[in-house]
């Protein structure tokens, strides 16, 4: 289940459903289908300032914005734990939504490698093969990996928390050895990351507020 952008419910599932089934298993599971909308429209982006004090996601926590302007400085980001500190430059929403990107990049760079490394680690089908690794700001697409091997990771996910960044990064490594999502794919899905299915539809109930 996803929410477009007027906060309609779009249901995802599999092309040989049919409307009547679909509207049976929405029935069934009507308690979920109505805390999936309750989260997820109270979730659904509102549009970023870029101000002090504002709230911005860092590995899914929210830590305020705070801006120090100083026109002889150039322009960067500090993380302390508790704040991020945009130090230097004018105050004005390009330069601070360009230092945080830049920022938020350099970060996946990091993190990405490491988690990929740790995860890799647990699937045996990847053995001592080195995995290209690549990113990119997507739209739509959270990761995915080539016909080459090459993976690639949007870089919003550094927004996420770690369980459904970890989610992705499993998914992609699944494809090294299954190319398309048959049930070989999920089978070792299952076998590298039981709780897909709940990171997987987190993702899709808080996806849209990475997307900034």
């Amino acid at each position: 289940m996803e929410l477009d952008k007027n906060g309609g419910l779009v249901v995802v599932a599999p092309r040989s459903w049919s409307k009547a089934k679909i509207n049976t298993v929405l029935t069934q599971n009507l308690p979920s289908v109505e805390r999936f909308l309750t989260r997820a429209r109270k979730l659904q982006r509102q549009p970023l300032l870029y101000t002090s004090g504002e709230l911005h996601l860092f590995l899914g926590e929210r830590y305020p914005l705070v801006i120090n302007p100083d026109s002889g400085r150039k322009t960067s980001v500090a993380f302390d734990g508790t704040e991020l500190q945009v130090n230097g430059g004018q105050p004005d929403r390009e330069r601070v939504w360009l230092a945080l990107q830049n920022w938020y990049r350099a970060q996946a760079l990091e993190v990405f490698s490491a988690r990929l490394g740790v995860i890799a680690g647990r699937a045996d089908w990847v053995g001592d093969r080195e995995i290209p690794l690549k990113f990119r700001r997507m739209k739509r697409t959270w990761g995915n990996c080539s016909n080459k091997g090459v993976i690639k990771l949007n870089t919003h996910l550094i927004k996420a928390p770690l369980p459904v960044l970890d989610a992705v990064i499993a998914h992609e490594l699944c494809h090294l050895e299954e190319m398309n999502h048959g049930k070989a794919f999920y089978a070792l899905l299952e076998r590298l990351n039981p709780n897909w299915r709940e990171d997987r539809a987190r993702l899709r109930a808080e996806g849209n507020i990475y997307l900034q």
